[in-house]
């Protein structure tokens, strides 16, 4: 039965789960995107083992998410989130002592003014207020911070010059800053 769901877009597929229950939509997701939560945990856990654990974890967190959030525009985005998050929560409850170059750059990683992390209502501001980002102050913002591209990089990318990134960056951090605080999820 999965063949029938294989050409189905993320869209689709997220749609039939939320409306119908469609588990078996749900499971094709969650397969998709098993490779980032896996990548994502092991990044953050420097443990295969407890990687894996928390990714079965996340199979029930994230359909109880995705079943109720209707908002939900950037899935591989939101997902990643949810992982990181996760890692994250699982670093802490195990209180392993980090160093503290390792603290700041999990931090840069994060977020974008030092918060190390980001609760699900936070997550799910921040989606939406990538929506009100014109495209290229999207796009820049998409590359740079959840794909972790430099500069340059994302400069090659969209084809346009260095200096309008940083500019695009520079403005779209700033609508999204407004934005959280208008939401009450960021502290000035």
């Amino acid at each position: 039965m999965s063949a029938n769901y294989k050409h189905i877009a993320d869209e689709e597929l997220l749609k039939r789960f939320q409306q119908y229950n469609d588990d078996m939509a749900f499971g094709i997701l969650y397969k998709r995107y098993l490779p980032l939560l896996l990548g994502t945990c092991k990044r953050y856990l420097n443990s295969p083992e407890d990687a894996e654990d928390l990714v079965m974890e996340l199979y029930e967190k994230c359909s109880i998410i995705l079943k109720t959030s209707n908002e939900i525009k950037f899935l591989k985005t939101y997902l990643f989130v949810i992982a990181k998050n996760a890692a994250l929560g699982k670093l802490r409850s195990k209180k392993i002592s980090i160093e503290y170059h390792d603290l700041i750059k999990l931090e840069h990683e994060v977020s974008f003014d030092n918060q190390l992390i980001i609760n699900d209502k936070k997550e799910i501001d921040l989606l939406n207020g990538m929506k009100l980002l014109t495209e290229e102050q999207r796009l820049c913002v998409d590359h740079f911070y959840f794909k972790k591209m430099r500069y340059k990089q994302v400069a090659e990318v969209l084809e346009m010059d260095v200096k309008s990134v940083k500019t695009h960056l520079q403005n779209g951090k700033r609508m999204l800053k407004n934005y959280l605080l208008k939401t009450g999820n960021h502290e000035n």
